[in-house]
């Protein structure tokens, strides 16, 4: 296990658990609690076979968690030999303490989590990434229409240091605004943040999909979509290194149900919008199709992580000095790419 002291003394998170955790597929609440031992998978045993139990972290309910819902409910993972178990642990730090804890096995997560992690002196790597592109918009109230207008305003975010501000950050510089011109606050997640945003506590606010089409339809403005701004590796697989190498096998086979999930995303657009109604629970047949057009479009085939997004988000930790190959490991992608894995999926 890692040291207490490489993550912050006796504050750090790892201190802190139990975590309570959701069990997405099935809304029931789990305790982790972290013992000496790194447990990585279990046996379980469905429809008369044997699969290995593997439990994957996620940090929040949006479009781009897809390819994970995808590849449990059509059962993807059980092609090799796999029982996915999809586990909501709301933000991206708490996916990354579960992980280094041992009570998940891989977390699909914004590749910034684990690289502020590691930095952290936690062992994790990125074994592939699905977009590396941030699936951001900021959105603001009806009165204000240009960025310039959010001077003096208060911006929510989910929480410092995450993906939302990153992406905040990145605008303000983008329209020449400091960042002492606005206030920050840490808003919650995002069913808080529109409320505050509907409520007028806030004046703008970062959105994915569904939450930017819903957003649109009460009148609010569009001020930037983040992925016009530079590469960011996003929605991420990582591990840690202890599993990458004692359970290699293992984790060749969750990426490659992993790129299956999203060839499936990509060409099958009515049951990816089945299974989006059903994490998602919207009933605005309108908005979860714009889900889906927005993300399979941003999906990468290939899950290769960007390095020149690593490099920003380095930048944005203040280790620029760091080189980006080591928070990525790529030989899984690259042995299944030799193998022609890819080939069936074109």
């Amino acid at each position: 296990m890692v040291s207490p002291a490489l993550w912050g003394g006796s504050e750090s998170p790892l201190m802190k658990l139990p975590v309570m955790i959701i069990k997405s597929s099935a809304a029931l609440i789990l305790s982790l609690v972290v013992s000496s031992a790194v447990v990585v998978a279990s046996r379980a045993d469905g429809h008369g076979a044997d699969f290995t139990l593997v439990h994957a972290g996620y940090g929040g309910i949006a479009g781009y968690q897809l390819p994970l819902w995808v590849n449990k409910e059509t059962e993807i993972s059980k092609k090799y030999g796999i029982e996915l178990e999809p586990l909501l642990i709301g933000g991206g730090s708490l996916n990354m303490v579960a992980l280094v804890a041992g009570s998940i096995t891989m977390s699909q997560n914004s590749a910034s989590s684990a690289i502020q992690a590691a930095l952290r002196g936690a062992p994790l790597v990125l074994i592939a990434t699905l977009e590396n592109r941030m699936p951001f918009q900021i959105i603001a109230r009806p009165e204000i229409k240009t960025p310039q207008q959010l001077v003096g305003k208060k911006i929510g975010i989910q929480r410092f240091g995450g993906s939302n501000d990153t992406a905040v950050q990145w605008a303000l510089r983008a329209w020449k605004i400091e960042p002492r011109q606005v206030t920050l606050l840490q808003s919650g997640q995002t069913n808080a943040r529109m409320t505050a945003l509907v409520l007028g506590q806030i004046d703008a606010t970062i959105f994915s999909y569904p939450e930017i089409h819903v957003a649109k339809k009460r009148g609010m403005n569009v001020l930037a979509d983040m992925a016009d701004f530079s590469a960011y590796p996003n929605t991420s697989l990582m591990v840690t290194r202890s599993f990458l190498d004692k359970q290699r096998p293992l984790a060749k086979n969750l990426l490659k149900a992993q790129i299956e999930a999203i060839h499936y995303v990509r060409a099958n657009k009515e049951g990816s919008i089945k299974v989006l109604k059903k994490y998602l629970r919207v009933n605005d047949l309108e908005a979860i199709e714009a889900t889906y057009d927005f993300f399979s479009r941003r999906m990468d085939a290939i899950p290769r992580t960007n390095l020149d997004g690593v490099r920003n988000i380095l930048k944005e930790m203040d280790a620029p000095q760091r080189n980006p190959g080591d928070f990525v490991d790529m030989t899984l992608l690259d042995e299944i790419e030799r193998e022609g894995f890819m080939r069936s999926f074109r």
